[in-house]
C-alpha cells in the first residue's frame, strides 16, 4: 500500500468518527494528533486546533443538511473534503516524522507507516 493509500484509508477510518451530535472523545482527538507527528507540544496544540476544526466543520455540514439531493450532494462534498484534509496531514505526518532536523524525528520510534496500518487495523 503506498503513503497516500495508507493515509486515505486512516482517514476514512477517522472520518467515520465524526457524527453531528457527537463530538470526538479526547482519545479519538488526541490519536488523531499523534498520527500527525507534530514534533513539539506547541505543535502538537496547533494539530489538535486543526483536528477540533475538521471535526467541527464535518459536524457542522451533517448536521445540517437534509435529505434532498443537495443535501446529499453536500454531505457527499464535505465527507471528500474532510478525507482529503485529513489524508494531507497523515502525510504531513509522515514526512516529518522521517526528517531528522525536526524534533520528533530525531526521538522516532516508530515508522508513522506502521502507526497509520495499526490504526487502521484497530478501527476497520
Amino acid at each position: 500500500m503506498t503513503d497516500e493509500q495508507l493515509a486515505e484509508r486512516a482517514a476514512e477510518l477517522a472520518m467515520s468518527w465524526v457524527s453531528p451530535t457527537t463530538p470526538l472523545s479526547q482519545t479519538q482527538g488526541w490519536q488523531l494528533v499523534s498520527l500527525q507527528h507534530s514534533g513539539s507540544g506547541h505543535m502538537e496544540m496547533y494539530a489538535w486546533e486543526k483536528v477540533t476544526t475538521w471535526e467541527r466543520e464535518l459536524a457542522e455540514t451533517l448536521a445540517t443538511a437534509d435529505d434532498t439531493q443537495e443535501g446529499r450532494d453536500r454531505i457527499g462534498r464535505a465527507k471528500e473534503r474532510a478525507v482529503t484534509r485529513m489524508r494531507d496531514l497523515f502525510l504531513d505526518g509522515i514526512r516529518s516524522a522521517e526528517n531528522p532536523r525536526t524534533h520528533w524525528g530525531a526521538q522516532q520510534r516508530v515508522d508513522p507507516r506502521t502507526e497509520l496500518r495499526e490504526f487502521i487495523s484497530g478501527n476497520g
